[in-house]
Formats: structure tokens, sequence, C-alpha cells
């Protein structure tokens, strides 16, 4: 609920960050941008593709990244899936992420309401024709909580990443960790690919249980 204008250019430079940065501003006075993207100024400067009220999608490094802040009725989001649809036809490596305020099924939900069947298969169908995947995950499984406990406790999966084959072959091993929740009603997501390089002063390890076996022992001295 704060005006990117608001924000000071020097509070983004001390944090190593460009002295710019994308919102989804909209032709209504009255309502701020819900949406910001903020990269690194060591990284190029994204190119920006299309942006509405429910995300922000740019161009970086011939890759697109589509950030996502989904309408609460399934309705509205029925204008991001058409959008996000024409996006598809640029036919790049895609990553999208964020809130799709929007379940794949009733198992990522606890507590509150049944989630409606035509909003899941929305959801659904809009991955299946456009060949997008979700990403493999760890951490916390339920990334949103409306802050209320016992019976009014609502616990869900809205925050998610999603790409297409393309995004895989290019950042193979790529993952996402849903991490702990801070001040905000939703988990942050942190992606990266898992195919970390060693360091080479990586320090040996011998483990006694190796001794066990005579061929584990064989192999160790030979390495020595």
């Amino acid at each position: 609920m704060i005006n990117p204008n608001d924000l000071p250019i020097n509070f983004l430079q001390s944090l190593g960050m460009s002295n710019t940065l994308y919102s989804n501003p909209s032709s209504d006075p009255n309502r701020v941008p819900n949406l910001w993207l903020i990269w690194k100024d060591s990284v190029p400067t994204p190119t920006m593709i299309h942006f509405s009220n429910q995300h922000i999608t740019v161009m970086v490094d011939n890759v697109l990244i589509t950030i996502v802040h989904a309408h609460c009725l399934y309705v509205q989001r029925r204008h991001l899936w058409l959008e996000l649809s024409t996006i598809n036809l640029i036919n790049l490596p895609w990553l999208i992420l964020e809130d799709f305020n929007a379940y794949l099924s009733v198992s990522k939900k606890r507590g509150g309401n049944n989630h409606t069947a035509a909003s899941m298969k929305d959801f659904r169908d809009f991955m299946s024709n456009n060949q997008l995947m979700e990403v493999p995950n760890s951490g916390f499984q339920l990334t949103w909580w409306n802050k209320q406990v016992g019976e009014f406790k609502i616990l869900g999966k809205l925050d998610r990443m999603l790409c297409n084959a393309n995004w895989g072959s290019i950042f193979p091993g790529w993952k996402y960790k849903v991490a702990s929740r801070i001040c905000s009603d939703h988990s942050p997501l942190m992606g990266g690919s898992i195919s970390i390089p060693q360091p080479n002063n990586m320090p040996f390890k011998f483990f006694n249980m190796w001794c066990s076996h005579p061929k584990f022992r064989e192999v160790v001295m030979d390495s020595w």
C-alpha cells in the first residue's frame, strides 16, 4: 500500500539495488501499485513486456519473468489467464511466480470454505494449455495464513512458481524454497538452481563408517 514514488532512491542504492524499479500503475489515481520489481545494480535492466493490475512481465537476458498478484475473484482471474496466454506466444524461457490467489487442488487448503471447482479448473486449464509445470519446491507447503487462530484459521498454498520446458532446459535443477513468514501473511519464495559448483578448497571429510567395508577403505586409501 506504499506508492513507489515515496521510496527513497538512496535506500535502494544502500542495498546494492538499481536506482530504478518497475511497478504496475493504473489510470485510477486512487489505486496504489500492488507489484514492485526491484533488481541488483549488477543485473542488466529488464525490459518491460506487459503489465496490468494482476501481473508484471519483463524480459532479461532473453528470458521472461512474470510476477503475479492475482485477483481474489476467479472471474477476474480469467483476465489474467488470457493475458498470460498471449505472452506465452513469445515462446521464450518463462518463469511465473508469486501470489496466484488460486488453488490447484482441495488438498492445498486447510480451513475455511472449499475452493470453487470452477476456479481450480481455470487454473489447471491455464497451465495445461500453455504447457506450464509447477517448479519443484521445499520448505513450507502452505504459503499463506489469514492470521487467525482456532476455528477461523485458514492456511493455503496460494504462492508458487511455474515454468515452461524452455526455462527448465536453460536452468536445469531450478527449484524454489518457501521460507517462513515474518511480517506478511505470505511466505517469501526463493528460487534458484540446485547445481552449485563445489569450491576448490572444500575440505575432505572422513567418516568412520567407511571402514566397515573393505572396498570403501581401499578406495579412500588410494585417494590419499
